[in-house]
């Protein structure tokens, strides 16, 4: 008896120490991703302070518009620098300048600029939070591990806050409404069908409204359109399935909110007439939209290969199409738009192939998040593919263009790889090599790089390396179209065995 008595007070007492380093390991784990969440949060507050090197040309053009800042800044700035941002982006950028300026009466241009540098910074702090969310909402193991890489390449955080620019804020709107849209997918943990609908409606119209300040931030959001169409359209399927006519109802409330925000905001500010009163139209149409006529602004592309000065005209010809009496001087301005055009409708095309084929499967209740997860990993994929080929393709590229694509590129690339999709090892790293690459350029461009990256500064070499990328990717995409059957089967049927058929991050 009393062996037994023994026997059971040692078996509780392994128990105890088993669960006590069971609970120690978590302990653990919890405090380095809450050190990891802080060290993200504050580092871009610490490159800022510690990185001088930031370009003061961008910035200098804010303290400009923010000298004629009024509600007639468009027409006031004519004379001089004109704005050429739409509204949300002029606000964000010069008319914050201005607020610093006039409430705390600065007029040391260096404490003007840290002050806002400082600001950009916490745009960059919010953005790392929101790659947690993205990952989290693609069942990473560790979204904020994901997060942390994401934040720490230097395609990521070289061109915001350190360059005094505002892509960081388009980014953040770019995220935040990608997100809302995919939340309002994502309702099958709801079982009560009315709080399912209001909750849906609510992400969508956040996220159609931050989708109209992203679009009125920088005329880069044009790139990202196609890939909000596709977002737009698998709503309008989700939730035309979940809620038949009343969801459709819904959907296009938001859609007219969309509209009715977006006017709105882009008429606050007063325009020549013949603008329409919309300051986008003016950005697009009356100037600051025409950085296309270079070969280059800094940036790379496949034009670069022609040998000529990247500042020159792009409308000058590089060939001469003859058939029979007819012939056509083509210019690399217009051969860029047509690759780019047919670049496009060919994503959008295997793309739809692939959406087609994984919202078309009859997938069972329990298994209809893993579909909705491949469908956010292929849509990143989707926006990071269109917005390289721009780069690529297209003349007059500044040397911050692919800012927005990396983050979405990225995340999407290492979901593939860790689904084991179409992606090796290999070139999952020369993904990331690329994206460091490209860091390493734009941050060249206002500070020193150390000498054994001197290649890296080189605007024909970074041509070269994302020609290849665009091609290496462009096949990936291909065969992920071509597995699309085979993975909507795999998302769709019962796991058996996860751990031998996914790898987790």
């Amino acid at each position: 008896m009393r062996q037994l008595l023994k026997l059971s007070n040692m078996t509780k007492l392994n128990g105890w120490l088993a669960n006590l380093l069971i609970n120690r390991d978590q302990l653990n784990n919890s405090i380095c991703l809450l050190f990891l969440i802080l060290l993200g949060i504050t580092l871009p507050f610490l490159l800022v302070t510690n990185i001088d090197s930031y370009f003061r040309g961008d910035i200098n053009v804010f303290h400009s518009w923010a000298n004629c800042w009024s509600h007639k800044i468009y027409v006031a700035c004519q004379p001089k620098i004109p704005p050429n941002y739409p509204v949300a982006g002029l606000t964000l950028s010069a008319g914050l300048i201005h607020t610093i300026t006039s409430i705390f009466d600065i007029t040391e241009r260096n404490t003007s600029d840290m002050i806002f540098r400082y600001y950009l910074a916490f745009f960059d702090s919010l953005n790392f939070l929101l790659f947690i969310w993205l990952a989290s909402l693609m069942r990473f193991r560790f979204p904020i591990i994901i997060g942390f890489i994401l934040l720490i390449i230097p395609s990521t955080w070289v061109g915001g806050a350190i360059w005094g620019q505002i892509d960081g804020i388009a980014l953040f709107f770019c995220l935040l409404s990608t997100i809302c849209f995919f939340k309002s997918w994502l309702t099958n943990d709801i079982d009560i069908e009315s709080v399912k609908v209001w909750k849906s409606t609510m992400w969508l119209l956040l996220g159609n409204l931050s989708l109209s300040l992203y679009i009125l931030t920088k005329q880069l959001a044009i790139f990202s359109l196609p890939f909000f169409f596709l977002l737009y359209m698998i709503t309008v399927w989700k939730f035309w399935k979940n809620f038949h006519y009343r969801g459709l109802l819904w959907v296009f409330l938001t859609l007219f909110m969309f509209i009715f925000f977006f006017r709105y905001i882009d008429s606050l500010f007063e325009v020549p007439g013949q603008f329409h009163n919309s300051s986008y139209w003016f950005v697009w149409t009356g100037g600051g939209s025409e950085h296309g006529n270079k070969i280059s602004g800094n940036g790379f592309n496949i034009w670069m290969f022609l040998g000529r000065d990247m500042w020159s005209s792009s409308r000058t010809p590089f060939f001469t199409l003859k058939l029979g009496n007819w012939k056509d001087d083509i210019a690399p301005y217009q051969a860029g738009i047509f690759l780019y055009s047919i670049f496009t409708a060919f994503l959008l095309f295997i793309c739809c192939k692939c959406i087609w084929t994984i919202l078309n499967k009859k997938i069972e209740f329990g298994q209809r998040d893993k579909a909705d997860v491949h469908l956010i990993a292929l849509l990143c994929f989707f926006h990071g593919l269109s917005h390289l080929g721009f780069n690529v393709l297209l003349t007059g590229t500044h040397e911050r263009y692919l800012y927005l694509g990396y983050p979405f590129l990225l995340i999407a690339v290492t979901w593939f790889y860790t689904n084991k999709i179409a992606f090796s090892w290999q070139l999952t790293i020369s993904c990331f090599f690329a994206a460091f690459a490209y860091g390493c350029f734009v941050f060249s461009m206002t500070g020193p790089l150390p000498k054994l990256l001197f290649p890296l500064q080189r605007h024909e070499f970074l041509a070269s390396i994302h020609v290849f990328l665009l091609i290496f990717l462009l096949e990936r995409s291909i065969l992920v179209s071509q597995l699309g059957k085979k993975n909507s089967k795999v998302v769709s049927d019962p796991i058996v065995n996860e751990q031998k058929t996914t790898r987790t991050v």
